[in-house]
């Protein structure tokens, strides 16, 4: 369940990303669809907090470089990705394609680490991306590392599932056979369903309980030309993770 004063500071925060320039506050009330009083107390609290300052008179609000400094010292020691980074540095460079860890936030894939492809033409995203369980191999690698009833209890939550291209599995029991046949091989697919000409290789695992997965993203033509090698990267380098911890 969402906490409303919570989801409104990282709505104004998302907000200041799209739009990259100064706003007044019933701007910002107005886009975020925050109540008028409650968006000046919201900003007045951030600027408090040295997160938002004002420009100039009459300009509006804009982040200072506290939240600069504060997210690179949060992320620059983050565990978990430090484990991963040379992981899926030797995936990138194994299969030339960009590689990447995700886990599930609530019931979307979030992007945890990304390392492009140094190709010209290549998949790209960034951390804290979203994509859909049912439309991309990371979803459906991290719903079949889950015991069963955890498996239903995810996909309960995705119905319906929105068709993003003319690819997308939309139908429960066909994207449960893929999941359960991509836990058979020790891989998972997409090919186009969340992006037309994109395709995607996962190898999805638990760590202290919780689902992850090591990804390939690609132009489709690309990556299923070369599929069998890079499935064989995949899973040499998920070989590598430390048994530590996947114990």
């Amino acid at each position: 369940m969402d906490v409303k004063t919570a989801v409104r500071v990282f709505d104004v925060i998302n907000l200041f990303a799209e739009v990259r320039q100064p706003m007044i506050y019933s701007e910002i009330a107005r886009r975020t669809e925050i109540p008028l009083s409650s968006c000046h107390a919201l900003l007045q609290t951030m600027v408090a907090k040295g997160y938002l300052y004002a420009p100039g008179v009459k300009a509006g609000y804009y982040p200072t470089q506290r939240l600069l400094h504060v997210a690179r010292d949060i992320c620059s020691e983050d565990p978990l990705v430090l484990t991963f980074q040379p992981l899926l540095s030797a995936l990138r460079d194994a299969t030339n394609e960009t590689a990447a860890l995700a886990t599930l936030a609530g019931n979307r894939v979030v992007y945890l680490e990304v390392m492009e492809s140094r190709q010209k033409i290549r998949y790209s995203d960034e951390p804290g991306g979203f994509m859909y369980v049912h439309a991309s191999a990371a979803g459906k690698a991290l719903a079949g590392a889950l015991a069963p009833e955890a498996r239903r209890k995810l996909l309960d939550t995705c119905e319906p599932f929105p068709a993003l291209t003319d690819g997308s599995i939309i139908e429960r029991k066909a994207l449960e056979r893929e999941v359960e046949q991509g836990v058979v091989n020790g891989w998972h697919r997409s090919t186009g369903e969340n992006v037309e000409d994109v395709a995607g290789l996962a190898r999805g695992f638990l760590i202290h309980g919780e689902a992850f997965a090591l990804v390939i993203g690609a132009p489709k033509t690309r990556l299923l030309k070369n599929e069998q090698n890079a499935v064989k990267a995949l899973l040499h380098v998920y070989g590598q993770i430390p048994p530590a911890l996947l114990a």
